[in-house]
């Protein structure tokens, strides 16, 4: 009986540790891509592309802070930032501003990625067409989020359902008693 128990102690143990783990995981993802960028103003982004290699790869997720026109006239040679390249396309890129030009007409940015040869054709770039700067980059999870997207309107509350179904249940086991050897009825 003692071995027996032993037994599952070990196996509640490593189960309770594994849970743990997983659940923490999920926590800290969710923070990094979800409730940062929200307090910041920006958004979670997949990478897709290696222009930006090799210090964003495809696959990743940049998370950036939110910018408004005006705080975009402050950016830096250097600063990697998130922009609109055309009016009418809701397609984000997502590269480091190489030059910086101000003029009567205004602030104007130059920009390319990392990986790329050449600057980028829809150069300048100006402040209205920024979204957001690059605040950090969370490697490879992208792929996993592109894989999750069309399912997060469901996933993501059952994940949450079963993480606090589980909280419930341990927290209720605690409560439970096991018979001493002295009580325990006689097999």
């Amino acid at each position: 009986m003692n071995q027996t128990k032993t037994k599952n102690s070990w196996g509640s143990a490593i189960g309770s540790g594994a849970v743990t783990f997983v659940t923490l995981a999920f926590l800290v993802m969710a923070g990094l891509l979800v409730v940062a960028p929200k307090i910041m103003g920006g958004m979670s982004l997949t990478v897709l592309t290696g222009s930006m290699e090799p210090g964003i790869m495809p696959g990743d997720i940049v998370v950036t802070k939110g910018i408004d026109e005006a705080a975009a006239t402050e950016l830096s040679i250097g600063d990697v930032i998130v922009f609109l390249p055309f009016p009418d396309d809701p397609t984000l890129v997502t590269h480091r501003i190489m030059a910086k030009t101000v003029t009567a007409d205004g602030v104007a940015f130059v920009t390319q990625g990392d990986n790329n040869s050449v600057e980028d054709p829809w150069n300048p770039v100006q402040p209205h067409q920024i979204r957001g700067e690059v605040a950090y980059v969370v490697p490879k999870v992208g792929f996993v989020a592109q894989w999750v997207g069309p399912y997060t309107a469901w996933l993501i509350p059952a994940v949450g359902g079963l993480i606090l179904g589980y909280a419930v249940l341990t927290f209720a086991r605690s409560f439970r008693k096991e018979p001493s050897p002295e009580t325990a009825p006689e097999p």
